[in-house]
């Protein structure tokens, strides 16, 4: 533990390193660390954004060398084949500047540039690998991975544009960037190691990429289009011949963030499939819906790991019930807005009331005084809390608030909740909240405010979450907890089957994308879906047949990211997953323990943790384990 406490010294955190080592946080556990688990260690904002740019910003923890053991150096030698989505940043018109300035002047606006560019990718978790000159690459889904890497990237490369914009100007000249963005397979070095270079056609491409932008475009890859979903709006520029890149490239400009409402329907690829498997849980959320109808408010809690439906769920109701619910009410999380207090409803707000691009801020006060002087049911009160929560100058037309921060929040979750309240009490009302892992404590306060008030209206509330979300609701009697299970191997062929437009495909090659994925629908959606594109089966009188040799299956690239993301948050046992990964889908603890240099002790403890973690099943006891 004295690498740890030497390192947080070295970083001016040197006062957390009792609390780390108390939660047997050492070097290896460190990179592995979230926003959210530090803050759960009880560090401020500043010092967690300090420690986080510390993490991204040195070519390796510069603790003693003795802190890494023989099994990290070794795979820091191998390297590390994953998915990366890299971002090239370039400053326009830097050749031109360097002929017009003092070269102590051109050092600062070129720092000031590359400050600007890390900041808004540390905000979105990328890593700036490169930074040499006028240019800026930057990684996302390495060193540490997270779920859509993508979208990551494209919003970060959004954030740079904006951060060089309120740069000051050089020569009477605002600056500029133009940025390309690329995604696919790359080998990197292990996360302590100083060699951190992706080496693959994925940074060559990101490269060309930026070379065919212009002033404050972003030019993004087909594939990264692809992954970051329906989150942003492009422009299909062509095709074109890249420098270096075999074949011809279509080019797609960002045009900005998309109008999308939730993560769902960003994320979808094609038209939904018909719902699987879920008949018992229709039936009761049905139940449940009637029950709210009839006055009885009621709360369903959709739990569930990541791909298991309940986005799907939630949606298959809201199509059953159509026109029967007369009003829906609808809240998405993010992951980019962890420690935004009421994102979600800030983010419903701005959609409610039609906020444009364009609109000043008087236009904004206007909508917001007309709703909530008239459907909404508030009053002045209302007005001023609200506005002050949308960022608005409020107090020009409504008044000053004589209160203090905390009576405000109060104030103002009270007010949203009367609201919500009176919407519902005028017709029968269907409130979908997903995402409720990602909320601010601030939202969640309000959530347990809404829970407790919605018996008395005609409102069904759905929250969906994953099971590391804790929450003491459940104990109501108005309060219904659904855990989502995987499906059976029937119910799992029959999705496949709906996913290649209900045509069969062959038994061999169902069964083994059954075995793959284990019974979770988005698995299955996704993998079919690429074994269909891959142009493995062609359709010939209404089903499929081999057309060639079944490959081996890869992970479909619109997978790699979640799943990447749990494997890094366990990176002290990220090796035996390897290992076991290596071997097959089924690997003895015998074989396992041969080949790994760990003692008997940290192996069990090492394959304890994957099984905890869901990625890992166990039958029988070591060393007869399986």
């Amino acid at each position: 533990m004295d690498g740890i406490r030497i390192w947080l010294d070295r970083h001016g955190l040197g006062q957390y390193a009792d609390v780390f080592e108390a939660n047997d946080v050492d070097l290896d556990v460190l990179p592995a660390l979230s926003e959210p688990d530090l803050e759960a260690l009880g560090l401020s904002l500043g010092h967690r954004k300090r420690l986080l740019r510390a993490l991204a910003t040195s070519p390796g923890i510069d603790a003693p060398g003795e802190a890494r053991g023989p099994a990290i150096e070794r795979v820091t030698a191998a390297g590390e084949r994953r998915q990366v989505t890299v971002l090239f940043c370039d400053l326009v018109g830097s050749v031109s500047l360097s002929t017009r300035l003092d070269p102590e002047e051109l050092r600062g606006v070129i720092a000031g540039y590359h400050a600007a560019a890390i900041r808004a990718v540390q905000c979105f978790e990328g890593y700036a690998a490169q930074i040499q000159g006028d240019g800026v690459m930057a990684y996302f889904g390495y060193p540490l991975a997270h779920e859509g890497e993508a979208e990551r990237a494209v919003r970060a490369a959004l954030a740079v544009v904006e951060e060089v914009q309120v740069l000051p100007p050089v020569a009477g000249e605002r600056l500029e960037v133009r940025l390309g963005i690329a995604s696919g397979l790359v080998v990197v070095s292990h996360i302590l190691a100083a060699d951190r270079t992706a080496v693959g056609e994925t940074p060559n491409l990101a490269h060309r990429l930026q070379s065919s932008a212009r002033p404050g475009e972003i030019i993004v890859s087909e594939r990264t289009r692809e992954l970051a979903g329906g989150a942003f709006e492009y422009e299909d520029l062509g095709l074109h011949a890249l420098k270096g890149i075999a074949g011809e490239t279509r080019l797609w400009r960002v045009v900005g963030s998309s109008a999308v409402a939730n993560r769902f329907d960003a994320a979808r690829r094609g038209a939904l499939t018909t719902m699987v498997g879920r008949d018992d849980e229709m039936a009761l959320l049905l139940d449940r819906w009637e029950r709210a109808r009839a006055g009885r408010g009621q709360v369903a809690l959709l739990v569930g790991e990541p791909g298991i439906g309940k986005s799907r769920t939630m949606r298959a109701l809201r199509e059953r019930l159509g026109a029967r619910v007369s009003r829906t009410l609808e809240f998405q999380c993010s992951t980019f807005h962890i420690n935004s207090a009421l994102y979600p409803i800030i983010d419903h707000l701005e959609r409610a009331l039609r906020f444009g691009r364009a609109d000043d801020a008087e236009a904004r006060l206007d909508r917001l005084e007309r709703a909530v002087g008239g459907e909404w049911g508030g009053g002045r009160l209302e007005c001023q809390l609200l506005g002050r929560l949308l960022a608005l100058p409020a107090e020009a037309r409504f008044g000053a608030l004589d209160m203090t921060p905390q009576r405000q929040k109060e104030e103002t979750l009270r007010a949203l909740t009367g609201i919500v309240a009176r919407l519902a009490t005028g017709a029968p009302t269907l409130l979908v909240f997903e995402d409720a892992h990602w909320a601010d404590p601030t939202t969640v306060e309000l959530l347990e405010l809404m829970v407790a008030r919605v018996a008395e209206t005609p409102l069904l509330m759905l929250v969906s979450f994953r099971p590391e979300f804790r929450c003491d609701w459940t104990d109501r009697t108005h309060v219904t907890r659904l855990a989502l299970e995987h499906l059976a191997p029937a119910q799992a062929a029959r999705l496949i089957t709906e996913v290649g437009g209900g045509a069969a495909l062959p038994m061999d090659l169902v069964a083994q994308i059954v075995d793959k994925t284990d019974g979770v629908p988005l698995f299955l959606e996704e993998l079919t879906k690429a074994v269909l594109e891959s142009g493995m089966v062609v359709r010939r009188d209404g089903r499929y047949v081999f057309d060639r040799g079944v490959d081996r299956m890869a992970v479909p690239a619109t997978l790699r990211d979640s799943l990447m993301a749990r494997l890094d948050r366990l990176i002290p046992v990220k090796e035996i997953a390897q290992i076991g990964a290596v071997v097959g889908r089924e690997f003895p603890w015998t074989l396992v323990a041969a080949v790994s240099s760990m003692s008997e002790v940290e192996l069990t403890d090492a394959l304890d943790s994957l099984v905890a973690s869901g990625l890992v099943f166990q039958r029988g006891v070591p060393p007869e384990a399986t």
